[in-house]
Parts: structure tokens; C-alpha cells; sequence
């Protein structure tokens, strides 16, 4: 299955089901962040030092150091985002940011410049 293949297939989930997969899910429904009143919110570029901070404010600094540090955590990088969206039809995108905004803007990420400029040509 290609990443385009993918993408159709979430597009196909969010169109055609009531109960969408919750794993592409736009994470606002998933977590409420605007319901609930979180203590913390981890994201994944920075998912170490939110995991020790998690087990330091719930009195578990016993395994702060089982925290394993990943290798890569720069997934975002220019050549990444072209690769994976360069055979995925511009409408294709556009439908997915429409749908997928809102995770954006809520969790405070900026759209990928490379996606952006896919929508230009």
C-alpha cells in the first residue's frame, strides 16, 4: 500500500462511516482539550522530556531513567514530507487539511511549508 493509497482510504473512513478508526481520528474528539483540564499535553517531537516530566509530577522519579531516548524524533524533515506526499493528488490534501485543521491549530503546529507549496502547483 502506498502512502496515496492511504490517504484515499482515510479520506474514503471520514466519508462513508459514522464511527470513524479512532488511530486517524482528528486528536481534538480523541482528547477534548478543550473539555478537559489536562495536567500535561506530550507531543512526540519532545516525547522524552515529557515522559520523564509525567513520572516526575506523579511521584515515580524512581523510573524517570527507564525512559529510553529514541533515535530519531526529527521525522518532519523537508525530504520526509515531499517524499511521502509527492504521488497524493493536491484535492486529496486539501480534503485532508480540512479535515485535520482544527488538530493544527488546537495542538499548536504549523502546517508543513512543503504541503503548503504542494497546494500551489
Amino acid at each position: 500500500m502506498t502512502f496515496a493509497d492511504f490517504v484515499s482510504y482515510v479520506l474514503w473512513d471520514h466519508m462513508h462511516n459514522t464511527e470513524v478508526d479512532h488511530h486517524w481520528k482528528q486528536q481534538y474528539n480523541t482528547c477534548q482539550p478543550c473539555h478537559i483540564k489536562y495536567d500535561a499535553i506530550g507531543f512526540y517531537e519532545t516525547l522524552y522530556d515529557d515522559a520523564r516530566y509525567i513520572l516526575r509530577k506523579n511521584f515515580a522519579e524512581a523510573y524517570v531513567n527507564l525512559v529510553p531516548r529514541s533515535k530519531d524524533t526529527k521525522r518532519s524533515s523537508s525530504n520526509n514530507w515531499l517524499k511521502l506526499y509527492d504521488n497524493v493528488p493536491v484535492d486529496a490534501i486539501r480534503d485532508l487539511l480540512d479535515i485535520y485543521e482544527r488538530d493544527y491549530k488546537v495542538f499548536g503546529y504549523q502546517i508543513p511549508k512543503e504541503i503548503l507549496n504542494r497546494l500551489r502547483q
